[in-house]
C-alpha cells in the first residue's frame, strides 16, 4: 500500500506491441454505452483495437465518450491494460485469427532484457534484438549505466557494473496498478554513492526474482549522496544497497548477496516479502528492514492455509556489525510486524536479532539468532539504558552482567504514551511452531506487551532473561492435555520466564537459571516497571500498582523443571499468588516456591530438592511426603508410587539432601535414587539430551529415608490426578 505522492511523468506509456486482426466479426449492441466501442459505431471489433492503439502511442485522440468506453478494466484510467483487455474481448467473443507482423513503430521499442557492462548497458527486445538506447520505450538510460524502468513488465537483468544503478519509477497516472518483475540472472551491481537498486515509485509492487543457478550481488559504497522527499517536504536519505519506497517481494531459487556497506542491506518503506531464495545480507547497521512489515515465507504455503508446507527453497542469512538483523518500525495500527512462516533464518546481529514495533509471529521454520557477544558476554554493571520498552540493560535487578546495548534475540516494543513511559498496546510475540535457537547477550525473547508460546521447539541461552514480557506470558494451549506441543529449554539465563502474570497450560520447560526460574514480578529489569496499560483479551493489568493482586503464576498443566543456583534463588517466585491446578513442577537443587500472596494447590504434582532446609515454601504450602539423604549431582531422583510406577523423574542439578513433594499424591509415594526407568516419556532436547521423564516403571532404585510430612496431606488430592488424566506422548525432537 502506498503512502506518498510523487511527481508524475506526464505522458501515457507508449504501446509496445501493435497487433493487427484479420477477419474478426464485430460485436454489436443496441446499448447506448458499449464497453470497448472506442470508435462509437455501436459495435466492438478490430477497428476499436486499432483506434485505441493509435491513442496510446500518441497518434490519435479520443472524445470523452470514447475514452469512457475504452476504460475496459474500469479503473478510470485508459492505458495498456485496457488495450490488452480489449484484444482479448475481441478474440474471445468475435473469434478469428491474429496476425502479428513486426509491430513496433520506429523509435518506440520495448525492452525486455538489460545487460550491464563496465561503462555502458545493452538493451534487448523479446527476440534478442539489441535496441538503441534512444529508441527504448520503457527504459531510460542516463550517465551510461544508470537505468530507469518506467512501465510495467518483466525484465531480465544481468551483467556487471561497478558504477551502475537499477531504478523503477512508473507513472501512477498511466499505470496506477503497475507491477514490475526484475529477473536477476548473474547480476553484479555496485555503486559508490547511490543505492544500486532503487524502487522510487510503482503502483502495485516490485518483485525481484532470483533465477535458479545464478549468483547475484548488490553492494553499495561507504557513503551515499542520494535522497528522496516525503509528502511533508522532509528530505530523507537513501541508506541501503536495495531501497524501495513501495512494496517489495523477493523470490526465486538462486543466490542473492546484498552488502550494505553504508548503513543497511535491504530497506522497504512499505511491506517487504521474502518468499524464497538464498538471501545473504551483510550490513553495517540493519540487515533487513520493512517499515510496515517483514514477512518471511509465503503464507499460502502453510499447511494451515492449504499449502504443502515446503519452504526448502528459502534460506536467509543476516550479519550486522552495528544494528539489528531483521526489523519493522511502523507504529500505525496493523503495521510494524514481523512474521516468519517457514524457511531457514540465520541471524548474527550486533544489536537485536529481530525487532518488531508491534507484533512478532513465528508459524514455522528453523530460526537461529546470535546477538552481540552471545550469552557468554560479561556485559556491564553500569548500564544506563533503562528507557521504555526494555531497551538494553536498564535498572538493577541483581544481574551485574547486563549489556549496555539492546542485544535481545527477539523483541516486540509496543506503543507507549507521549512520555514514553506508559504502555498502550501491542508489543506482542507469538510462537506457534518451528525450531527457534537463540544465544543472546540480552533477553532472548522480550515483549513490551504479551508473549504466547503455543508450539515448537525453543532453545535459549542468554546473559539476561530467557523469556520476558512486561505483561503476560502464556505457555501452551488451554485444555491441550499434552507436554510436547511446545518445548522450552533454557540452557543459561539470569531469570528464566518472567512476566507480571504467567499461565502454563501445556508443554514443557526446563530452565537453568542464576536467579529465579519462573518469576511473576513487575519487570524490575527496566522493561516493565512503568504505569499500567489497558485490560483486554490477555487479561492484562498495569505494572503501576504494588498490590500482590497484580501478579500471578498459574499452572493448569504441562511440565516445568528449574535448576537454580544456591542462595536466595527460587524455582518459582511470585510477587503475588501461585495457583497449581495441574502439571508437574520440579524445583531442582534450589529454594522451591515463594509467593508474597497465597499458594493454592488444587491438583498436579510438585517436588523439590535442595542442599538444606532453607526451601522457601510460603503461603501455607504443605508437603505430602518428604525425605532426606545425601545425593550427588547428576544422580537420578524419582517419585515412585507403592506399585513402582514412576510419577516423575529427573537428575539432581547439584549435591542435595532435602526432598519434598506434594499435590495430587498420597503418603505411600517415596523418593528413590538411581535405578533404571522403562516405558517412560522423556523431555528430550534438540541435541537429544534426556533431562527428565514421567510415567513408566523404576527398577533398582534406592529409597531415601522418609521424613514426616509438614502439612495436612496436600491440597486437592482428589482433583483428577495426573497419572490417570493425562495422555502423555513420546517426546523426541
Amino acid at each position: 500500500m502506498k503512502k506518498h505522492n510523487r511527481f508524475k511523468a506526464g505522458i501515457i506509456g507508449i504501446l509496445a506491441t501493435a497487433t493487427m486482426f484479420a477477419m474478426i466479426p464485430a460485436i454489436s449492441s443496441s446499448a447506448e454505452a458499449l464497453t470497448g466501442d472506442v470508435n462509437l459505431d455501436g459495435a466492438v471489433g478490430v477497428a476499436d483495437v486499432i483506434l485505441l492503439q493509435k491513442y496510446l502511442i500518441g497518434k490519435g485522440t479520443l472524445s470523452e465518450e470514447a475514452y469512457q468506453n475504452a476504460n475496459i478494466i474500469n479503473d478510470d484510467v485508459v492505458n495498456i491494460y485496457d488495450f490488452v483487455a480489449l484484444k482479448r474481448k475481441v478474440l474471445n467473443e468475435g473469434g478469428g485469427s491474429v496476425i502479428t507482423p513486426n509491430p513496433t513503430p520506429s523509435g518506440s521499442e520495448l525492452v525486455e532484457s538489460i545487460v550491464y557492462h563496465d561503462s555502458s548497458v545493452s538493451l534487448y527486445d523479446a527476440d534478442g534484438n539489441e535496441i538503441a538506447i534512444e529508441n527504448a520505450s520503457n527504459v531510460v538510460v542516463t550517465d551510461s549505466t544508470y537505468v530507469t524502468i518506467t512501465t510495467s513488465g518483466e525484465y531480465n537483468i544481468s551483467g556487471t557494473s561497478e558504477n551502475g544503478q537499477l531504478k523503477v519509477n512508473t507513472d501512477d497516472d498511466a499505470e496506477p496498478k503497475a507491477a514490475v518483475t526484475l529477473n536477476f540472472q548473474d547480476l553484479t551491481l555496485s555503486n559508490a554513492s547511490v543505492a544500486p537498486v532503487y524502487v522510487e515509485n510503482v503502483g502495485k509492487d516490485v518483485t525481484i526474482s532470483v533465477k535458479k543457478g545464478t549468483t547475484n550481488t548488490i553492494s553499495d559504497g561507504t557513503t551515499h549522496t542520494d535522497s528522496y522527499t516525503k509528502n511533508d517536504g522532509e528530505v530523507k536519505e537513501i541508506d541501503a544497497a536495495i531501497f524501495s519506497r513501495d512494496d517489495l517481494k523477493i523470490k526465486g531459487k538462486g543466490d542473492l548477496i546484498v552488502n550494505g556497506n553504508y548503513e543497511n542491506g535491504i530497506v522497504c518503506k512499505n511491506d517487504l516479502k521474502l518468499w524464497n531464495g538464498n538471501i545473504t545480507v551483510t550490513a553495517v547497521n540493519n540487515g533487513i528492514k520493512g517499515e510496515n512489515s517483514v514477512r518471511v515465507g509465503d503464507p499460502d504455503s502453510l499447511v494451515a492455509n492449504g499449502g504443502d508446507g515446503d519452504y526448502s527453497d528459502l534460506h536467509i542469512s543476516v550479519t550486522t556489525t552495528a544494528g539489528d538483523g531483521i526489523k519493522s518500525t511502523e507504529t500505525d495500527e496493523g503495521k510494524g510486524y514481523v512474521t516468519i512462516n517457514g524457511g531457514t533464518v540465520d541471524i548474527k546481529a550486533y544489536s537485536d536479532g529481530i525487532q518488531a514495533e508491534q507484533e512478532f509471529t513465528m508459524n514455522g521454520g528453523d530460526v537461529t539468532i546470535y546477538t552481540y557477544e552471545g550469552s557468554s558476554s560479561s556485559g556491564s554493571s553500569n548500564s544506563n539504558n533503562s528507557g521504555w520498552g526494555g531497551f538494553g540493560g536498564g535498572m538493577s535487578d541483581g544481574n551485574s552482567n547486563k549489556t549496555d546495548v539492546s542485544a535481545k534475540g527477539i523483541k516486540a516494543i509496543g506503543l507507549y504514551d507521549e512520555s514514553g513511559e506508559t504502555w498502550q498496546s501491542g508489543g506482542n510475540i507469538t510462537i506457534n511452531d518451528g525450531n527457534l535457537v537463540i544465544d543472546s547477550s540480552d533477553d532472548s525473547i522480550h515483549a513490551g506487551g504479551n508473549i504466547a508460546l503455543i508450539g515448537g521447539n525453543i532453545t535459549l541461552s542468554t546473559g539476561d532473561d530467557g523469556v520476558h514480557a512486561d505483561h503476560e506470558i502464556l505457555i501452551g494451549t488451554s485444555g491441550a492435555d499434552t507436554y510436547d506441543d511446545v518445548m522450552i529449554y533454557v540452557i543459561k539465563c539470569y531469570e528464566g520466564i518472567e512476566a507480571q502474570k504467567i499461565y502454563q497450560y501445556s508443554g514443557s520447560a526446563i530452565i537453568n537459571s542464576d536467579d529465579d526460574g519462573y518469576n511473576a514480578a513487575g519487570g524490575s529489569d527496566g522493561s516493565g516497571n512503568f504505569g499500567g496499560g489497558p485490560g483486554g483479551g490477555w487479561n492484562q493489568g498495569g505494572f503501576g500498582g504494588s498490590s500482590s493482586n497484580d501478579y500471578l503464576m498459574q499452572f493448569d498443566g504441562g511440565f516445568a523443571l528449574v535448576n537454580a543456583q544456591d542462595g536466595d534463588h527460587d524455582g518459582f517466585d511470585s510477587n503475588g499468588s501461585i495457583v497449581i491446578n495441574g502439571g508437574y513442577l520440579i524445583s531442582n537443587g534450589s529454594d522451591d516456591f515463594d509467593a508474597d500472596g497465597s499458594i493454592t494447590v488444587n491438583g498436579g504434582v510438585w517436588a523439590s530438592n535442595c542442599s538444606s532446609n532453607g526451601m522457601g515454601m510460603g503461603g501455607g504450602m504443605s508437603a505430602v511426603v518428604s525425605a532426606s539423604g545425601s545425593v550427588s549431582a547428576d544422580t537420578r531422583i524419582s517419585l515412585v508410587d507403592a506399585s513402582g510406577n514412576v510419577i516423575v523423574s529427573w537428575f539432581a542439578d547439584k549435591n542435595v539432601s532435602v526432598f519434598k513433594a506434594g499435590g495430587n499424591i498420597d503418603s505411600s509415594v517415596t523418593f528413590q535414587t538411581g535405578g533404571e526407568i522403562s516405558n517412560s516419556t522423556y523431555f528430550q532436547t534438540l541435541d537429544e539430551t534426556q533431562l527428565a521423564s514421567y510415567g513408566g516403571t523404576l527398577t533398582g532404585g534406592t529409597a531415601l529415608t522418609a521424613g514426616s510430612s509438614n502439612g495436612n496431606g496436600g491440597f486437592g488430592g482428589n482433583n483428577g490426578g495426573w497419572g490417570s488424566r493425562q495422555k502423555p506422548r513420546r517426546i523426541i525432537r
